[in-house]
């Protein structure tokens, strides 16, 4: 059995912690199965290989999709195929897709909401299960958008929305219908590893940008000039607290970029740490005395691990997290003042209140309804095991 895993990637850490977490119960569940992947900027042959992968051919350009003929190619051809490491869409057995929030109009979706819907109606054609993971999708304000998802996403195996908003919004579009579901964020269940931080003195202060914050891209425009001098005085509160901050690259160049600005902004600038293992970044989080978050994988990395980390937001998968955290009162307004900001920090850091409470015994929920995913998931996928 091949499985395709769509959506994720080795450069942006949630991406690859979602890798992760599907390659741990792909061993744990279908021991014998292959994965596949499509070549990318951010998948590299070396890395796909990494993880034992098959390199999908991707017979597609612009709104051209010529997939739908390796069904027709003859076996000889996709066994020639094979003995160089390439399969085709036609040999694929189950997609499982955690490409999420790509799927909506801040990313322009007519062109990937045309081809998915074409990949799910040839998946189901063949009898193959196509599995949406958990994330976040839409709004999709488009016509021509909204008819596709309306005719084809009831046809996948498993759409799971993240939260009751994606729900909302796809819902909106197709009705009700059996395979819709909803499940939070699956990487919550990856397990930490041990001795992973170095500087770590009990006191650090983990501080991880987004350079989606300062990109026109945010719907909220009122960051784009308060972002920087946010997290600077978010850096001065700690420091005046006895904490130690740091900045944690959590994607790659351009985030990178961004902390480099930061830095340059500060009389004393603040180490970074850069880490490739994602598993190993959710560690470091999870290990550190308190947080200021802008990457959702990060915000969850904290939250799951019973954290009340603070956060800024640029989609609405932001305030749904927070919500069903009940933590609300963690994210960060665009205008706070510093002494707003200060009163902010102090609540994250006191680790009687209330709010903590919250947060560890939501944690210890969402966990549970995790494995019920992985449940779902792999009844699916049994019904097509190999």
């Amino acid at each position: 059995m091949i499985i395709e895993l769509k959506g994720v990637e080795f450069e942006n850490k949630g991406a690859e912690l979602m890798l992760r977490a599907i390659l741990q119960r792909i061993e744990e569940y279908w021991p014998e199965a292959e994965i596949a992947l499509t070549p990318s900027q951010k998948a590299s042959f070396k890395q796909r290989a990494s993880v034992g992968a098959w390199q999908k051919l991707s017979l597609r350009k612009l709104y051209l999709d010529l997939n739908c003929i390796t069904y027709w190619l003859p076996t000889t051809v996709r066994r020639y195929f094979r003995k160089w490491g390439v399969v085709t869409e036609a040999d694929i057995d189950v997609v499982i897709d955690a490409s999420g929030f790509s799927y909506s109009d801040q990313w322009s979706p007519k062109m990937s909401i045309r081809h998915l819907c074409g990949e799910i109606k040839r998946n189901n054609a063949h009898g193959k299960p196509y599995i949406f993971m958990p994330q976040a999708m839409g709004p999709f304000s488009d016509p021509g958008v909204r008819a596709n998802i309306a005719r084809y996403f009831p046809k996948a195996a498993l759409v799971c929305a993240r939260e009751s908003e994606t729900y909302k919004y796809i819902h909106d579009i197709t009705g009700d219908f059996s395979s819709l579901k909803q499940y939070g964020d699956f990487t919550n269940a990856v397990s930490l590893v041990d001795d992973c931080f170095p500087m770590s003195n009990g006191k650090m202060a983990c501080i991880v940008p987004n350079k989606n914050m300062v990109n026109p891209r945010n719907s909220n425009k009122r960051w784009l000039n308060s972002y920087e001098s946010t997290l600077l005085n978010a850096i001065a509160i700690y420091r005046a607290k006895g904490l130690t901050p740091f900045f944690l690259n959590h994607e790659g160049h351009e985030d990178g970029l961004l902390i480099s600005s930061l830095n340059e902004q500060l009389d004393q600038p603040l180490p970074v740490i850069e880490e490739a293992d994602p598993v190993k970044v959710k560690s470091i989080i999870a290990s550190s005395k308190a947080v200021l978050c802008s990457r959702y994988h990060g915000c969850i990395s904290a939250l799951s691990n019973g954290i009340a980390c603070l956060s800024t937001s640029w989609s609405h998968k932001y305030e749904s997290l927070y919500e069903d955290y009940l933590a609300k009162k963690l994210l960060i307004s665009p205008d706070i003042s510093k002494p707003q900001l200060e009163a902010l920090i102090e609540l994250s850091l006191n680790v009687d209140s209330s709010l903590h409470e919250d947060i560890k015994l939501k944690a210890e929920q969402y966990k549970k309804e995790t494995e019920q995913l992985w449940l779902e998931v792999k009844r699916v996928v049994d019904t097509v095991k190999k």
